[in-house]
């Protein structure tokens, strides 16, 4: 869509900066139409701050631990994460 513009939500914790250059490098021409934002959706004071910020007509949310080995050793840990995000997120959503 010509019109439309991207806002990247990563908190980093298992990805790098360089993952939203390659993105903006995708996106060619349409680059400027890249925003990124490092917030945490375990925050939930930074992504109310987002949702006020910019005005979302979609999400996709890809946001997720998903190391196998480490969700059996740790497997509260991925459900804080992977669970109490998601439910921040669509709360904050449905706020919004």
């Amino acid at each position: 869509n010509d019109g439309a513009e991207v806002v990247i939500v990563d908190n980093l914790c298992n990805s790098c900066e360089e993952s939203v250059k390659r993105i903006k490098e995708l996106a060619g021409d349409k680059s400027d139409k890249v925003t990124y934002r490092e917030v945490d959706l375990l925050d939930a004071a930074a992504l109310e701050s987002l949702f006020q910020k910019f005005r979302f007509d979609a999400v996709i949310h890809f946001a997720g631990l998903k190391a196998v080995g480490e969700s059996v050793s740790k497997p509260l840990l991925y459900y804080h994460n992977n669970i109490t995000s998601t439910l921040y997120l669509l709360d904050t959503m449905a706020r919004h």
